[in-house]
């Protein structure tokens, strides 16, 4: 039986990429021709995967096809971090769920729940077993300690508590800030304020500078000659910005408000406008309101709101098929994935 070395030989791509194709990476951007030729070249010289030599070979045709249920008899349990209350309060993480169950039964994947035991350390499920997990959000220690004692296969959806040992997917949230400060400087904005906690959790559950905060510092630094920054602090979720949004604006001098308010998330966003709705000002002829995440929700609002889009479903479809791959490889080494974000222009910021 041949090698990944001798396939290169042979046909001229990488070990790596020849070994990304094989293992049905369906993350890895190359043309169709290339996964062809790679397939054509393994057929000629015998080649078998692992997985290959453990469950029998399957036809060319079907592994270039990626549509394709990828092992539908695989149980992939889910984990939330967050409760339902906190759920509620943020409904990322409920959309980041549903999205991952959608992309789950499209392949033909059975998935169910898992709940934290906090008196045994242990994961409660439905059923026997499970042959990997999608744990989303951040999680402590001792909560990752009790998913290894389930299986090897996990993969952090927006979260990376250690990226030398699992594999994990989460937004971009440097260009996410980055493309919310650039837009709102070229609709003419100068005194820009951000709204959100100083501090959240961070992948591994601790207490941590929150991300979009510092990062919007750091760009204020580097923007000081176009940028007035100003901070308005909330609680973690945002649920209390109605509460400090109106301390702000009762406490200063409404000829020297910021023009323009960029939310850490979209709940915030949300109670952002509602405290400058209540304190008389008009969104957006008096102050632009941008948001972070950017679901559905955004265009309920009155005005429309303007948002930094997460792309979560692109997020739980590379999740799900980083999963596929270690169902092929249990052994790959780990891979950390940051999506892109987007910028979704609405009726809630105007040009000054």
């Amino acid at each position: 039986m041949s090698t990944l070395k001798e396939i290169a030989n042979e046909c001229g791509f990488s070990v790596a990429t020849i070994s990304r194709v094989l293992n049905r990476d369906e993350t890895l951007n190359v043309p169709q021709s290339t996964r062809e030729i790679i397939f054509d070249t393994a057929e000629k010289l015998n080649y078998k995967t692992k997985f290959e030599r453990k469950q029998g070979s399957l036809p060319v045709d079907e592994l270039l096809d990626v549509n394709r249920p990828v092992l539908s008899a695989k149980r992939i349990g889910i984990i939330e971090m967050h409760s339902t209350t906190e759920l509620l309060d943020d409904t990322y993480y409920l959309y980041l769920k549903s999205n991952v169950e959608r992309v789950c039964l499209e392949k033909g994947i059975e998935t169910t729940m898992l709940q934290f035991d906090s008196e045994e350390e242990c994961y409660r499920m439905v059923g026997n077993s499970i042959d990997g997990i999608i744990a989303i959000g951040p999680f402590s220690r001792r909560r990752v300690e009790a998913m290894e004692r389930l299986t090897s296969r996990i993969v952090f959806l927006d979260s990376a508590p250690d990226a030398i040992k699992y594999c994990s997917v989460q937004p971009n949230y440097e260009t996410g800030v980055v493309q919310g400060i650039d837009y709102l400087l070229e609709m003419g904005h100068k005194k820009i304020a951000f709204v959100g906690p100083v501090e959240t959790r961070n992948s591994k559950g601790d207490k941590a500078p929150e991300m979009r905060r510092r990062i919007f510092k750091d760009m204020a630094k580097i923007h000081k000659d176009d940028l007035e920054p100003v901070y308005i602090e909330t609680d973690s979720t945002g649920s209390n910005a109605i509460e400090k949004i109106t301390e702000f604006i009762s406490g200063n001098d409404k000829k020297n408000l910021p023009t323009a308010y960029f939310a850490f998330n979209e709940t915030t966003a949300i109670n952002v406008m509602r405290g400058l709705q209540s304190a008389g000002l008009s969104i957006p002829d008096d102050a632009s309101v941008l948001g972070f995440n950017d679901t559905i929700i955004a265009t309920y609002t009155q005005p429309q709101l303007s948002g930094i889009h997460i792309y979560i479903d692109e997020m739980a479809k590379v999740a799900v098929n980083t999963m596929t791959q270690l169902f092929f490889d249990e052994n790959m080494l780990p891979i950390r994935v940051l999506v892109p974000t987007g910028l979704s222009k609405r009726d809630s910021v105007k040009k000054i």
